[in-house]
């Protein structure tokens, strides 16, 4: 995928919060064994309300168990954040 699909992508779910958009993004994310990004990204989806697969939802499990508290905190925050203001990050 290249990089303006991406970009293409990300405004779909900014915009207007494509649920599919999302799920391409959160699902790529986690093949290519983004860490941070895909916890943010499946925290996103769930706020949203999108149903994230178990498959996606056990790699995010167990980077967040991975992580230091603080760290964990901080991607939530950002995570509600970015969606509560309809803008999503990354």
């Amino acid at each position: 995928m290249k990089r303006e699909a991406i970009r293409q992508l990300k405004r779909a779910v900014s915009d207007g919060n494509d649920a599919q958009a999302m799920q391409a993004l959160l699902e790529r994310s986690v093949r290519f064994g983004h860490k941070r990004l895909a916890l943010l990204r499946c925290l996103q989806a769930e706020h949203l309300g999108i149903t994230v697969m178990p498959d996606t939802l056990h790699y995010c499990q167990q980077v967040a168990d991975r992580m230091a508290p603080a760290e964990l905190q901080r991607i939530i925050r950002q995570a509600m954040t970015s969606t509560v203001r309809g803008k999503l990050i990354n």
